[in-house]
């Protein structure tokens, strides 16, 4: 079945890659193992974990940008017609805005101008636009990340939650009216990580008419990482259709492998994407439909994108 995974920091493996003289990182590294597990269109992340400058922010995503021109494989998904085509298609994502500090408005053109659709405005870090889940749990969204959503909703760019503290996450939901999802992230309910959204932020998100892409990271699935498994993460899934709806849920698997320490993250029947199907499986083996599974496979996200586009 169709798979499309909201996350997977794949532009940062493209620029490690580049500057060690690799070219066709995509498909050297990544495509066989996207199209074995069905994942036909991703969520390609530039990840920035809170150090990085405007410049290198730039430097990682015009790498994946040129990568995907340049790709016979992948198409940029820029508007809701590009998802129309039967080839694979890539959207790309950012995963915290540490970079922008300034000029905050230009920064975000640039940044759509360049084929980002989707961005959170931190990782777990604190920087000065908002403050992710290893920041103070007082402080919130500041003047200038209210500054960066208007812009953001005012481009049709849709906001990532999954990094942010729980003020900001409220925060968000105060001040833009634009599309809110958690590309990864799941039930805190069934793990307490403060990665995971507790139940008032799963509601909140249904009445935006977001969606929760389910993170396959073990250390957000179950505390024991002994029972880590895919079953494990149907779980999650299950739970928040019982609370909101099949309707708002997606995946957004997170996977790891292409990183040096990978191995104490990963399930260990979802240890990359060729393994996706896994997931498909054990939903049709607990209380999903075969019309649900197709939602949360991939239909949920191509529905808000195309109506939000």
């Amino acid at each position: 079945m169709k798979i499309l995974d909201l996350h997977a920091d794949i532009g940062c493996d493209v620029l490690f890659h580049h500057k060690r003289g690799m070219k066709n990182v995509l498909d050297t590294r990544h495509t066989e193992k996207l199209l074995k597990g069905e994942v036909s269109i991703v969520g390609m992340a530039s990840f920035f974990d809170g150090h990085e400058s405007w410049e290198e922010m730039q430097e990682m995503i015009l790498t994946l940008e040129n990568e995907l021109k340049e790709s016979k494989t992948w198409q940029r998904v820029l508007d809701k017609e590009d998802l129309i085509s039967d080839k694979p298609k890539a959207i790309m994502t950012v995963e915290g805005m540490c970079g922008i500090q300034e000029d905050v408005e230009e920064k975000v053109q640039w940044m759509y101008d360049h084929g980002i659709r989707i961005a959170s405005l931190c990782w777990n870090d604190e920087n000065v636009l908002a403050t992710g889940v290893k920041g103070n749990p007082e402080r919130g969204l500041t003047e200038l990340g209210i500054r960066v959503l208007k812009k953001m909703e005012e481009l049709k760019m849709i906001v990532d939650v999954s990094h942010a503290n729980e003020k900001t996450f409220w925060d968000i939901l105060d001040h833009t009216h634009g599309m809110i999802i958690a590309t990864h992230s799941n039930a805190h309910a069934l793990c307490p990580h403060p990665r995971n959204l507790k139940d008032d932020q799963i509601q909140a998100i249904a009445k935006r008419n977001g969606v929760i892409g389910m993170n396959a990271c073990a250390y957000f699935v179950n505390e024991d990482l002994s029972k880590v498994n895919a079953k494990a993460l149907a779980e999650h899934a299950s739970y928040i259709k019982k609370l909101v709806g099949s309707e708002h849920l997606a995946c957004g698997f997170d996977y790891m492998d292409f990183f040096e320490d990978h191995e104490a993250s990963t399930i260990c029947d979802l240890k990359d994407a060729s393994e996706s199907q896994h997931f498909i499986h054990t939903l049709k083996e607990t209380d999903f439909r075969e019309e649900e599974i197709k939602k949360i496979a991939h239909q949920n996200v191509i529905e808000r994108l195309v109506s939000y586009w």
